[in-house]
C-alpha cells in the first residue's frame, strides 16, 4: 500500500500512538506521519504509507485551521486543562467585544515562546522530556503568522474542576495559521493581553495543507473495515498536487530515471507557475508520475529541471 490516508485522531492518543495501532490495522510497517496533535486535541493527522514516506519531506503543511475553545481566568504551567494551577484570576467582566478586539492584534506576523511541553529539540533533548524531569530552559521566540481568527461563540459558565463557586468567560474559536503555531501559546498570550489569563480547552485540527477534515477516516473505522483504507487513500502525486508539474519525452524519462539533468528539449508540458522550494513533479508522456525535480537555471535563466531524488519509477 502506497500512498496518503488522513486520520480524524481521536483525544487521548498522541500521534506515535496513533501510527503505531495504523500499523496493526493495515499490516503495513512502513508508516509515518507529518504535523504533530498534542493528545488532547483531535482532528487531522496526515498519515503516509509505504512509497509515501518519502514525500514527508515535500509534503506542504504551512497552513493550517483549527476549531478551539480557550477558559479565561485560569492559569496553568503547560496552558492547557492538564496543567498544574498558577492561578485562578476573574474573568466574568470580560465582554465578547473585549475578546474580538483582542484576537485582531494577534492577526499578522506574531512570535511565540515554544511551550515546555513541545516536542522540539533543545540540545538533543525534546522539550517535553526535560519538562517530565522538572527542567525548565530558554527558548527562543519563533515567528509564525496568523491569516484569520474568528470568534464563533462567547459564553460564561462554571467550572467544577477548576473552581465551582466562580463564572468563567469561554471563548469557541477558528483560527487559521502557518506551521508551527502553538495554539496554546496563543490563548494564553490572549490571557495575559486580557490580564485574566487564559488556558486551550479544546482543540481540533480540520484542515492541513491541501487535506481536509472531510478527507479523514477514524482508527474505529478502519479497524472496523480495514480495506476502507483503499478508498480513503490519497494518491501521492495528488499529496504534491501544490507543486507545479512537467511531462517529459522518453528521453527525459531516461535521463531523470537515470539521475541526469533534463534538458529543456525534453520537456512537453508545463503546468502552473508557482513552486515549493523549487520543486517539480516529472510525469511521463503518458502521465505517468516519475519522482520529484528540482528547477535550476544557467547563466542565461534558461530553466532546467534537475533531479533531486526518483522516488518512484
Amino acid at each position: 500500500m502506497d500512498g496518503i490516508l488522513v486520520i480524524n485522531k481521536p483525544s487521548g492518543m498522541t500521534s506515535h500512538d496513533v501510527i503505531i495501532r495504523l500499523r496493526r490495522i493495515l499490516r503495513e510497517k512502513k508508516i509515518g506521519h507529518t504535523g504533530t496533535l498534542d493528545p488532547d486535541a483531535t482532528g487531522i493527522l496526515v498519515a503516509c504509507i509505504g512509497k509515501a514516506t518519502k514525500i514527508i519531506q515535500f509534503l506542504d503543511d504551512s497552513e493550517k485551521i483549527y476549531h478551539g475553545t480557550m477558559t479565561f481566568g485560569i492559569k496553568t504551567d503547560t496552558m492547557d486543562a492538564k496543567g498544574s494551577v498558577l492561578g485562578i484570576l476573574d474573568s466574568d467582566k470580560i465582554t465578547q467585544d473585549d475578546v474580538i478586539k483582542t484576537f485582531n492584534t494577534f492577526l499578522d506576523d506574531i512570535y511565540q515562546i515554544p511551550p515546555m511541553v513541545s516536542a522540539i529539540k533543545i540540545g538533543g533533548e525534546r522539550l517535553y522530556n526535560l519538562a517530565r524531569q522538572g527542567k525548565i530552559v530558554d527558548r527562543e521566540p519563533r515567528k509564525v503568522h496568523i491569516f484569520e481568527f474568528d470568534l464563533t461563540r462567547f459564553y460564561q459558565e462554571r467550572n467544577p474542576i477548576f473552581d465551582s463557586d466562580r463564572i468563567f468567560s469561554k471563548a469557541d474559536f477558528i483560527v487559521r495559521c502557518s506551521r508551527g503555531t502553538y495554539v496554546r501559546v496563543l490563548a494564553h498570550d490572549i490571557g495575559e493581553k486580557l490580564g485574566c489569563g487564559a488556558i486551550l480547552s479544546e482543540l481540533t485540527r480540520i484542515k492541513s495543507g491541501i487535506f481536509t477534515i472531510d478527507d479523514s477516516v477514524s482508527l474505529d473505522e478502519l479497524n472496523s473495515s480495514p480495506d476502507l483504507a483503499f478508498s480513503m487513500l490519497k494518491s501521492i502525486d495528488y499529496a504534491l498536487s501544490f507543486i507545479s508539474s512537467i511531462s517529459v519525452n522518453n528521453s527525459g524519462k531516461l535521463r531523470f530515471l537515470n539521475g541526469m539533468q533534463i534538458n529543456e528539449s525534453d520537456v512537453l508540458f508545463h503546468e502552473g507557475n508557482k513552486f515549493s522550494d523549487g520543486f517539480i513533479r516529472v510525469y511521463d508522456e503518458n502521465r505517468l508520475f516519475l519522482g520529484i525535480g528540482k528547477i535550476i537555471k544557467n547563466e542565461l535563466q534558461t530553466p532546467n529541471y534537475k533531479p533531486v531524488k526518483v522516488l518512484f519509477s
